[in-house]
């Protein structure tokens, strides 16, 4: 694509948002905020997001977790739909949960090209590959967890890894292409950590063969990757991961309603086995 036409499909886009009819014979203007930029990097990044995932990531001011979310989540719908009839986000329907989720546009991205152009690694996603929706939706809850203790400079996705791989100035290694995490990211310490979950149950050996790859950029002084962070999602997957894995240095085996009980006010009760 010549700049020419990135140039074209830029102004184009932010003429939507200066001119997109709101109601019969009247226009909607807005400012894009920093706020707005993030949510189209979150959605480029993780394929896709649900509005209660936007609201948990952009707009949640409750003090406590165990507070009542609004009723509705009108602000984010709103921001959403405002955002949406100017071109940058579309919706695609959930139907076996009656919800929607939102995903980056063409307009969007070029947009966001403009603002970050270090960040736009790959075009977004035209559409959910529902094969792997229950794994991905996953993956962003945790991510948003996860970014919630203010503990995370940095998440790279695994798209992006999948796009670009992963090197880093302090380690002479790159990632295998064979070993790609559902994330990494770089923690508030500066130390590199891999995120994987694991939604399918798979046989022992399988784990054990991840566990080995990982291992295999963990160790030495100059490792790539610091720590493991690995979810599962079942009691019994969270069991297998913890009798693979528990006892190995640098691993961190937690439950996918751990990461629930971060985000919703009374969570998902956790049921840790022995």
């Amino acid at each position: 694509m010549s700049n020419d036409e990135n140039e074209s499909q830029v102004a184009e886009a932010i003429k939507l948002i200066n001119t997109k009819p709101a109601k019969k014979g009247k226009y909607e203007s807005f400012r894009l905020t920093d706020r707005d930029v993030e949510i189209l990097a979150f959605l480029l990044d993780q394929k896709f997001a649900s509005l209660e995932q936007i609201y948990f990531k952009f707009f949640d001011t409750r003090a406590q977790v165990t507070d009542p979310m609004p009723k509705g989540l009108h602000v984010t719908r709103q921001r959403m739909a405002v955002l949406r009839r100017a071109g940058l986000i579309s919706t695609e329907r959930v139907f076996s949960e009656s919800r929607s989720l939102y995903l980056l546009t063409q307009s969007g991205f070029q947009l966001f090209r403009s603002r970050r152009p270090h960040d736009a690694f790959a075009p977004p996603m035209k559409s959910v590959d529902f094969r792997n929706y229950e794994h991905d939706t996953k993956v962003n809850d945790c991510r948003i967890a996860i970014e919630r203790t203010g503990k995370v400079i940095k998440w790279i996705p695994e798209r992006r890894l999948r796009m670009e791989g992963f090197e880093s100035k302090f380690s002479f290694r790159s990632l295998p292409r064979e070993l790609v995490p559902d994330g990494i990211f770089i923690s508030s310490k500066g130390e590199r950590i891999a995120f994987e979950i694991e939604t399918t149950y798979r046989k022992k050996s399988r784990y054990e063969d991840k566990r080995d790859a990982f291992f295999s950029v963990m160790i030495g002084e100059n490792q790539l990757i610091h720590r493991v962070f690995w979810v599962g999602f079942t009691d019994r997957i969270y069991s297998d991961l913890k009798e693979v894995a528990g006892r190995s240095e640098g691993f961190s085996i937690e439950s996918y309603s751990h990461f629930l009980s971060k985000l919703w006010p009374r969570g998902v009760p956790e049921r840790v086995l022995p």
